[in-house]
């Protein structure tokens, strides 16, 4: 039994994106906080949020916090134009410009609110350094929050190197890090000697009665679901997919995909077959979607140019499709969390090669056989209840704070 939580210190978080955004990173934090006194946070973001708390104008998993917003300003000092070294030119010094002045907005946030730790998430490559000087300035404490493997979620080279350079100084000053699993924490610990402090990514509701949906869940279909984005960390896992479901040839097998990427972005990338694409949908209703599910599916691109961040991942989704009892696929590189996970916990079925074949053979096994299924469902639920529901996150998330 866990010693009991001290008084939390009043922190601000520095995040590209915030509730009620339909984002992942959005959506934990929502789930993190939603149940803090707001006079314990503050917010701040280059994104402006107005509105309501508790209300959002567009479908999301989270809602507008109660908690104060302060938002940090972004507009452009110079119109970039001209040739390119000068566009360039320009364009760096808008960066440089809007950095000095969100530093001076945040030192202003800080003592005003007289915070005593600001955390700044990864998810955009100004935010950590901008963050961190802040915080020296105001001669506060402060930390980061791993959503992603910051030096290596970037792509263009000259962001490489800035974060090459910088991440050192930011990791080391650090008083607490905070990473979504195993597979960070341990990336950060060889790279800088930093100990993280794992804070699962929650799932949304607590868990009710042991889920009994029939299986199938609809007579004459057998729907293998994914909910959320499509984009290029998962791709190739569709592919290998629909080449597998193509191999078994059961007209019953369909899968269904809630998402927002239109049909003829997944055409392009070769999402064809026995699909059925659904319009993104809300919180609440994607859990029910889920629970209903025959098969969740759990991708993750192989040979992709981020392998890096996809090894060391965490998907926000991972805590629901384990809270839901229903069988999962996980289809994940073998050196990755994701496979690592379902593994060591044997609650799910795990396709580590990109082989449409093993994949067949695997979600042959996974139709087939009943009592794996409820294994793997039992196993499931055990741990996103000692892991993944919103209150044991929180309770780490502070005892990382304090």
């Amino acid at each position: 039994m866990p010693p009991p939580l001290r008084a939390a210190p009043k922190f601000g978080i520095l995040s590209h994106i915030l509730p009620p955004a339909p984002s992942g990173q959005a959506v934990v934090l929502y789930r993190l906080l939603r149940h803090l006194p707001p006079e314990n946070y503050v917010l701040f973001s280059r994104q402006k949020y107005d509105g309501t708390p508790g209300s959002s104008d567009e479908p999301s998993a989270s809602c507008k916090l109660p908690g104060r917003y302060i938002h940090l300003p972004r507009h452009p000092y110079f119109r970039e134009w001209g040739p390119g070294a000068l566009r360039r030119l320009l364009s760096m010094s808008n960066n440089t410009l809007r950095a000095a002045s969100q530093i001076r907005r945040l030192v202003r946030g800080v003592r005003e609110e007289k915070l005593d730790i600001l955390l700044a998430c990864t998810g955009d490559l100004a935010d950590l350094p901008v963050g961190y000087a802040a915080s020296r300035l105001a001669g506060i404490a402060f930390g980061v929050y791993l959503f992603d493997d910051y030096l290596h979620q970037w792509s263009q080279p000259r962001h490489v190197w800035f974060a090459r350079h910088i991440e050192p100084i930011m990791l080391k000053g650090a008083k607490v890090v905070i990473a979504p699993n195993e597979f960070l924490r341990d990336a950060y610990r060889r790279r800088y000697g930093v100990e993280a402090v794992i804070v699962r990514n929650p799932c949304e509701a607590e868990i009710g009665e042991t889920h009994a949906a029939p299986w199938p869940g609809q007579e004459g279909e057998i729907r293998i679901v994914y909910t959320g984005a499509v984009y290029h960390a998962h791709y190739s896992a569709f592919r290998n997919l629909m080449a597998a479901l193509a191999l078994i040839g059961n007209p019953r097998l369909k899968l269904h995909l809630y998402t927002s990427q239109p049909d003829d972005a997944l055409r392009r990338e070769g999402i064809v077959g026995p699909v059925v694409r659904h319009e993104h949908v809300p919180a609440e209703e994607s859990l029910r979607i889920q629970r209903a599910a025959d098969v969740l599916f759990l991708p993750l691109a192989f040979n992709s140019p981020v392998h890096e961040t996809l090894r060391t991942a965490a998907p926000g989704k991972m805590g629901e499709y384990l809270a839901s009892g229903r069988p999962i696929l996980a289809h994940a590189p073998p050196d990755s969390f994701v496979t690592w996970y379902f593994r060591r916990n044997d609650c799910g079925a795990v396709v580590d090669c990109p082989d449409p074949v093993a994949l067949a053979a695997v979600l042959r096994r996974l139709l087939d056989d009943r009592a794996i299924r409820e294994q793997w469902g039992r196993n499931a639920r055990r741990l996103a209840q000692q892991e993944f529901m919103p209150h044991v996150a929180s309770e780490a998330f502070l005892r990382a704070l304090q």
